[in-house]
């Protein structure tokens, strides 16, 4: 019997490398009103993407890191995709090895950031000035994160400002990961960035006070980066960085996540207190307006892109891969355990 120890810490160690190979993640795609924009594998050659293309899986370390702005050694992307105020985006995360995202543990926030009068292409946003669009933490109160849904393979939902003025943006979808938020310096930042062209008409903009830089916003010692209370589900939250820009929380502009639920999820917008945390509301928000309620669905309708027409069946397709490859590793090493059992 002394072989059955020496199998179990062969198999924790082969369990510890699968789970390391999928511990980190990055913004695989992007969706917006149904049509996909591919980023690119961290690391891989680069092909033409609206996504600024990370240098690693792994996360951001430290609320002052410069690599805080857009992700680790973040790179200008080729493309710039077209947009209009009100347009449905949906953030499509993976892990590594094309794994779900390995995080169910902190709050997803969204950002976005003028490039000025010329292309995104070649805007350097390292000093620009931020303003927030979203934020969402729990889904309900004592309830899980809205984090989890992403983890189960579901992508986070965010409506671009029904009043934003039109121009040349970065929107910068951030995962925060509290799972190590329990000690100072413990949490991991996920950002993206992606680059847009966003039409219309309309004048809405973030006030001076509401611009913040990144980094510069956060602190490694902000309540909803050190958190010692993170996994009482019955605590509070308090959002770090700014509250949401007024003219995006006033139309109730929000995130929810896609994903395998009966509730619904509160999508904040400037939220106060509740299922989503705790945050600077703004005086011209009522409460009707602060909150936006949608159901929680599958993820069934197929995306169209004229690039690439299948790319919901690439969705599929892939993370059922994942699945089987899980269950068939998962599957050897016990049959193998019961047979050295039985021989013992």
């Amino acid at each position: 019997m002394q072989i059955l120890p020496l199998l179990f810490v062969s198999l924790i160690s082969v369990f510890s490398s699968l789970s390391l190979v999928s511990a980190h993640g990055y913004l695989a795609q992007l969706i917006i009103n149904g049509k996909a924009y591919p980023g690119n594998v961290p690391g891989a050659t680069p092909t033409s993407s609206v996504i600024r293309q990370v240098s690693d899986i792994s996360p951001v370390k430290g609320a002052t890191n410069p690599d805080l702005n857009c992700g680790l050694s973040a790179q200008f992307a080729a493309d710039v995709a077209d947009a209009n105020p009100g347009d449905a985006f949906q953030f499509d995360w993976r892990g590594g090895d094309d794994q779900n995202w390995p995080h169910n543990t902190g709050p997803m926030l969204t950002y976005m950031t003028s490039c000025g009068s010329s292309s995104c292409t070649t805007y350097n946003s390292s000093t620009s000035k931020w303003f927030k669009i979203q934020q969402v933490a729990r889904i309900s109160s004592g309830g899980p994160w809205a984090q989890e849904a992403v983890m189960e393979g579901f992508p986070a939902n965010v409506t671009l400002p029904s009043k934003l003025a039109p121009g040349n943006y970065l929107i910068r979808h951030e995962i925060l990961g509290l799972q190590g938020a329990v000690s100072v310096g413990g949490a991991e930042f996920y950002p993206a960035c992606s680059q847009l062209k966003v039409g219309g008409s309309q004048t809405g903009g973030p006030t001076d006070d509401e611009l913040v830089l990144l980094p510069g916003a956060y602190s490694d010692t902000d309540p909803g980066i050190y958190d010692p209370n993170v996994y009482d589900p019955s605590a509070s939250y308090t959002f770090p960085g700014p509250p949401v820009a007024a003219f995006a929380g006033g139309d109730a502009s929000g995130t929810s996540v896609s994903g395998d639920a009966s509730a619904s999820v509160s999508a904040a917008g400037s939220s106060s207190t509740g299922a989503t945390g705790t945050g600077s509301s703004s005086s011209s928000s009522s409460p009707s307006n602060a909150q936006s309620v949608c159901k929680l669905q599958r993820k069934t309708t197929s995306l169209t892109s004229d690039d690439n027409s299948d790319s919901s069946l690439f969705i599929t397709n892939s993370k059922t891969r994942t699945h089987k490859r899980r269950h068939t590793i998962l599957s050897g090493l016990f049959r193998d355990l019961a047979l050295v059992y039985r021989g013992s």
